[in-house]
């Protein structure tokens, strides 16, 4: 579009905080947005808040903060699971960018694009301040905020299962509409992720984050294991 800046941004990849806690996932995941680089696309990390999130969350439970507190603090843990995956002690493609100038520049040297999006949240101020928007629903809104063509959750689960039962291969569900996955409830992704892909009319696809290494499959257009939530 005239006038509008293009970032040509191929995919935004949720990094689950939860990778964190094992080492030769976290290394793994990071060798493979490595190599979506490498193969040419663009991509934009937007990072969970992991153990400093969980640790924000339990003490708010026994002394309730104010909302703000635990919206701005949520924020920074996202901020520095990215800085702790950007670190050049895993393999120096993937670089911490605070602006969407940054991403863009950093897709432009064939780097991994890292968002720390506590400043971008804070100034665009999209979010309510509640417990239930996760970093799900953040990675959804910023990839429609920057037009990216696919959208990934990486979680500790290989996608939406039926009835509850993860883990059981045949309740695993290949496409669901998000308006269907509203029904379910809170189940792989939070419950404001398909009320925003629903509102926006945009696809997700959700996979575990122990199968990274099919990222690049899923963006060649192969069928991987996983869910894909539909918003039509």
């Amino acid at each position: 579009m005239q006038g509008f800046m293009d970032y040509k941004i191929d995919a935004v990849i949720k990094f689950g905080g939860s990778i964190l806690a094992y080492e030769d996932m976290c290394r793994k995941t990071i060798h493979s947005l490595t190599g979506l680089v490498e193969n040419g696309y663009r991509i934009m990390v937007v990072p969970g808040g992991g153990p400093t999130d969980n640790t924000i969350e339990a003490l708010d439970k026994k002394h309730p903060f104010n909302p703000d507190t635990h919206h701005r603090a949520c924020a920074r843990a996202q901020d520095q699971t990215g800085l702790m995956i950007s670190d050049p002690v895993w393999n120096g493609r993937l670089t911490p960018c605070e602006t969407l100038e940054e991403v863009r520049k950093a897709n432009d040297s064939k780097m991994a694009a890292v968002i720390l999006p506590s400043r971008l949240i804070f100034d665009l101020d999209p979010f309510e301040r509640t417990w239930e928007i996760t970093s799900d629903a953040m990675s959804v809104y910023f990839s429609w905020l920057v037009g990216a063509k696919h959208t990934i959750i990486l979680t500790n689960v290989d996608g939406v299962y039926l009835d509850g039962e993860i883990g059981v291969p045949d309740k695993l569900v290949k496409s669901i509409t998000a308006a269907e996955l509203e029904s379910l409830g809170h189940t792989a992704v939070d419950v404001c992720t398909p009320a925003f892909l629903n509102a926006k009319k945009m696809n997700c696809f959700v996979m575990n984050g122990f199968r990274s290494e099919t990222i690049l499959d899923f963006l060649n257009g192969k069928e991987v294991i996983g869910t894909l939530i539909k918003g039509v």
